[in-house]
């Protein structure tokens, strides 16, 4: 099993979609007053840099 399966398994599945029920806008275009649809949940501090699955660590982006 590679490290990128390890870290983005079912546990990641589960938070990602908890986070995406909570924020289901891109949080950018929501600070241009846009409304477009979640399409990805992305890491402010990536992983590699030490960065956790803690809500305040992630963000709602579209594609």
């Amino acid at each position: 099993m590679s490290k990128k399966s390890k870290r983005y398994g079912r546990a990641w599945k589960r938070i990602r979609d908890r986070y995406i029920k909570a924020h289901p806008l891109c949080e950018e275009c929501q600070k241009e007053n846009r409304l477009t649809p979640v399409g990805e949940v992305h890491h402010i501090i990536p992983l590699s840099k030490g960065g956790g699955n803690e809500p305040e660590n992630l963000m709602s982006l579209c594609k």
